[in-house]
């Protein structure tokens, strides 16, 4: 999940800060497979290394860019002092608050099956739990953070280790924090990003479905979609897992999200994120057209659809967007439906209380202006 709360504001405007020793050698793009050719331009594989330089060594990067029909991997690992080809196309990251798409992609489906009537309808009607100071919220104040559940946990419902912070956090847990629960707006009101909120989004589909997480993940995208490598379980990903860092560059934790899961529990690769965008490129024109639509404007150049932001102004035309972060990975990904484009970063950049966080999104942006102009 990300730790900045994505009022964005801060994050899209974030300049680009400059820190630690330049790295001294920036290498070419290559393509992953399928016999793609071409190549990235000399202005993006620059952006890319420029931006990994600020961060220690032991930092990596998988990029995928899609444009022209085509993907392109792309990965730079930092190591004594220097930047070095790493192919990590189908390397394993954790990515954090890009859950939340996936989580919003089921609540569409549980829509287009007739599992309810509409996005309108409150979702204690169907199995969520009990808020008692928050009776009528709905399936779409949920998706587009207007429920006005608090943004993030505190107290002594989380677990004390800082590294892995939601250790403890089981759905005990989580139906007592509901109980008591006061929102800090008027539902429908106010934007204010809320994993809990969508926690309770997750755990209510699960509900619905009478499935975990992980099988609805895999049985309606992952597995329909070919996201081989995509998974909750941290355990089946061993052999490919990319050892997360903290913000100084160290080996952190991996975070254990528990009842929170549908919020940021999700561990994956460039190539199955790009997999799954250019399957979006039908689907966000089809059945998952309600995730392009604004629900609520957060400011003049950020609005909310379901699950996905919509970013104006940074290019031509506006884009989806949604980012994450956890302790030890930092991801942010892209995609306009309508020119074909998509950018994904992954990368072992821890988030929380990372100053410098906020350069991967601007990478993004840079790269999907690169595209699109």
């Amino acid at each position: 999940m990300s730790y900045n709360r994505i009022v964005l504001v801060a994050v899209l405007f974030l300049g680009f800060l400059c820190s630690c020793h330049p790295a001294r050698h920036i290498v070419q793009a290559y393509h992953h497979d399928e016999g793609l050719r071409g190549d990235l331009t000399k202005t993006q594989t620059g952006i890319i290394a420029g931006t990994l330089s600020n961060f220690p060594d032991n930092s990596q990067v998988a990029v995928a860019l899609i444009h022209g029909g085509e993907t392109y991997f792309y990965g730079l690992q930092r190591q004594d002092d220097t930047l070095k080809k790493v192919h990590n196309a189908q390397s394993i990251f954790e990515i954090g608050s890009l859950t939340k798409v996936f989580t919003t992609h089921l609540l569409v489906n549980a829509l287009n099956d007739g599992l309810i009537p509409n996005l309108e309808v409150r979702i204690n009607e169907f199995g969520a739990p009990v808020i008692p100071e928050a009776p009528t919220l709905t399936f779409r104040q949920l998706a587009n953070h207007t429920s006005g559940l608090p943004g993030e946990l505190s107290g002594n419902i989380l677990n004390t280790d800082p590294a892995n912070p939601y250790k403890k956090w089981d759905h005990h847990k989580l139906t007592a924090f509901l109980d008591g629960v006061k929102p800090e707006a008027e539902p429908g009101t106010k934007y204010i990003y809320s994993n809990i909120g969508m926690a309770v989004l997750a755990n209510t589909i699960c509900t619905l479905h009478q499935q975990s997480y992980e099988r609805l993940l895999q049985e309606e995208i992952f597995k329909p979609i070919g996201m081989s490598s995509s998974t909750t379980i941290r355990n089946l990903t061993r052999d490919r897992l990319v050892s997360g860092n903290n913000w100084k560059g160290k080996p952190t934790a991996n975070w254990d999200l528990g009842a929170l899961e549908g919020a940021g529990a999700i561990l994956s690769t460039a190539e199955d994120l790009a997999t799954y965008l250019k399957w979006n490129f039908a689907a966000l024109d089809k059945q998952l057209k309600p995730m392009t639509e604004s629900t609520f404007t957060i400011n003049n150049d950020l609005d909310i659809a379901l699950g996905w932001h919509i970013v104006k102004g940074k290019t031509s035309k506006p884009f989806l967007w949604h980012n994450g972060g956890t302790g030890g990975y930092k991801s942010s990904v892209a995609i306009n439906p309508q020119t074909k484009t998509a950018v994904v970063i992954l990368s072992n950049i821890g988030a929380t209380n990372n100053p410098k966080r906020g350069l991967i999104d601007n990478l993004c942006f840079d790269l999907m202006k690169s595209l699109n102009g």
